[in-house]
This record gives C-alpha cells, sequence and structure tokens, in this order.
C-alpha cells in the first residue's frame, strides 16, 4: 500500500531551506515563494513574475482583474502592492538591500515594477524581522472581534509602517463615525448584490476556490450568489462583524496614480503584517470603496482634506482563524 503523504502548500516554506549555496536565480524564486503569500482582492492573486539579469519583475495580471468589483483597478495595483512588499521584506531578512523601479516602461502597464538587488547586513528601520515572521501567519479574520480596545503602544506601531510620502492611515473608535459606516455597508451590500455582472463575477470566485471552500461546496455557493439575492444576509451579518470592532481604520493618499496605489498595498501589508505580530486581526471593508457614490461618503469621515481612501478595513481582536486561503503555486505565477 502506498504511504500517504500530505500535500505540500506554498504556505509551507522554511527559511532554513533558503538556498544560499545556488545562484541568483533560485535565490529569487526562493524570496518570491514569500511575495505569493500577499492578499489580493477577492484572492485572485492578480500578479506574475520574471527573473532576470536585471533583477525580479512583477507584472499585473488583468486576466484576473475584477472588472466589476474594481472598475478602477484600485484594488488590483494595491493587491500588486502587498506582495512586492512582501518580497521586499524577505529579501532584506536574507541580506538583501534593494532599488524598486514603479512602472519603467510608460507603454507597457502590466510591467509594475523591476526589483534589483544588492547585497546588505541591515534591514530597513521599517522593516523588522517581526514583519518576516508575520508572512506565514497572517490571516484574513472575518469574525466578530471582542470589546477589547488596541493598546496605544500598539497602535502607534501601525501608525510608523506608513512611510510612503502622502500616505497615512487614519483610525477611529467614534460611535457616530462607526453608525454611518455600517449604514454605508449595508447599501452597499444591497446595491452591489442587486448587481446580476457582480453576482456572476463574485461567484466565478467563489466556484474558483478563491476563499479556500471545498470544490463542491464552492460550486454550490457560486451558484447560490449567482442566481439568489442575497444581499439582506450578507449586510446583516457585514453590521454586526463592523459593529463589533474596536477601530475602523483607512490608508489614505494625497495622489492617486498607479504608482501611488502599488504603495498603498505596500503600507497596508506592512501594517497587516505589524497588527499580525501583535495579535491584531484586520478585515478589508472593500465594498464601500468599489461604489463612487458611497466612496464619496467614506472620503468626508477622512479627517484630512484633499486625500483619496485607498484601503478601509477594521481592527480588532478575535479567535485566530484555521487555515489560510488557498494560493497558486510558484510555478503558475513565474513567466
Amino acid at each position: 500500500m502506498k504511504k500517504y503523504e500530505p500535500k505540500v502548500t506554498p504556505w509551507q516554506i522554511n527559511e532554513q531551506d533558503f538556498p544560499r549555496d545556488e545562484d541568483s536565480i533560485e535565490k529569487s524564486k526562493f524570496l518570491l515563494r514569500y511575495a505569493i503569500l500577499a492578499p489580493s482582492s477577492h484572492n485572485t492573486q492578480p500578479w506574475k513574475f520574471s527573473i532576470g539579469e536585471d533583477g525580479i519583475r512583477i507584472f499585473v495580471d488583468k486576466t484576473r482583474w475584477l472588472k466589476v468589483a474594481d472598475s478602477d483597478q484600485r484594488e488590483l495595483h494595491v493587491s500588486i502592492g502587498c506582495a512586492l512588499e512582501n518580497l521586499l521584506i524577505a529579501a532584506e531578512h536574507f541580506g538583501y538591500a534593494h532599488q524598486v523601479t514603479y512602472f519603467p516602461e510608460p507603454s507597457n502597464e502590466e510591467l509594475a515594477a523591476v526589483v534589483r538587488f544588492t547585497p546588505r547586513e541591515q534591514t530597513s528601520a521599517f522593516r523588522p524581522t517581526a514583519l518576516f515572521e508575520a508572512i506565514i501567519a497572517r490571516h484574513t479574520n472575518r469574525q466578530a472581534y471582542q470589546a477589547r480596545s488596541i493598546p496605544p503602544e500598539d497602535l502607534q506601531r501601525l501608525h510608523d509602517c506608513c512611510v510612503e510620502e502622502g500616505i497615512q492611515l487614519h483610525v477611529t473608535d467614534d460611535p457616530e463615525i462607526k453608525r454611518r459606516v455600517d449604514e454605508l455597508m449595508v447599501h452597499a451590500d444591497a446595491l452591489q448584490f442587486a448587481d446580476p455582472a457582480w453576482r456572476d463575477e463574485l461567484g466565478y470566485w467563489i466556484g474558483q476556490g478563491a476563499f479556500g471552500m471545498p470544490w463542491l461546496v464552492s460550486k454550490v455557493a457560486q451558484l447560490a450568489v449567482t442566481y439568489l439575492n442575497m444581499g439582506k444576509g450578507t449586510a446583516k451579518k457585514d453590521s454586526e462583524v463592523l459593529m463589533s470592532a474596536p477601530l475602523l481604520a483607512a490608508l489614505s493618499s494625497q495622489a492617486n496614480d498607479r504608482a501611488t496605489q502599488v504603495k498603498a498595498g505596500q503600507a497596508l501589508e506592512r501594517v497587516w503584517l505589524m497588527a499580525t505580530n501583535s495579535g491584531i486581526r484586520l478585515h478589508p471593508m472593500n465594498q464601500i470603496l468599489q461604489l463612487p457614490e458611497i466612496k464619496a461618503e467614506v472620503t468626508k469621515r477622512i479627517p484630512m482634506k484633499g486625500v483619496m481612501p485607498q484601503l478601509t478595513f477594521r481592527l480588532g481582536y478575535a479567535e485566530p482563524e484555521k487555515e489560510h486561503a488557498p494560493r497558486r503555486p510558484l510555478g503558475e505565477v513565474l513567466i
């Protein structure tokens, strides 16, 4: 009888396996194994990579773009930024400095960044070892959160993760703001579930297993989302989990070009990893920025004028998630 061998997933990576005695290509492949563990909208993982003499090139995979939910491609590029940041954190952990060039070819919108590496001993002050250690521990936590406040020192560490010029983290525990955001969430859920094209898109990605459900469950969920208007039930659940969170947060930027959106994704990933290291859970609230009229209302509640919200999410404490969402193996995203 053949001995059972458990399936190895991309999440099962051990830093001790770093190929120190191999060539630069093998080292780059190992670093990219951390990049592909980044979060992305609907877990679409919309990235591709190529390894060359000039470093690693990161591409936007527009075949995985959510054309309905993310019509302006903001979340698409934020997702790329999360993968880029994981790559840089891993590179620094293994002793490499880096130079990033954003959108180096104006005529090629799919080439988001080129990363070049050089040896270095020291990590950046805003990329401590704690962030590297949190990469394989990070989850999206969609549960109701506990009624515990986040200590000021932990909150300050999250703010310190935002080092890109013009990108800020805003947090609030104001009950009135939470109530208004809750109303906007309910409204957004109703509008999106009433849109057949949006339901089709969500159903497709559920059917692809993006959320980690078994194949049959995914297919049943896909049919339910596609053919039934589940807006009321979803809105009720979203309202409950939002109001349970001690803090609501937004990342905003002064600019809104593609490079800024990628950099916002980098800041988000550092915040998320630092939160993970501190035992704080994070859950993106995408829908309130996916509809222009609701996004405008969210913008009014950011305590800075002239900025654009790039991400909104809730922060708090909850029981840890038991399983990671699935990831495509590196071989599928290497060009």
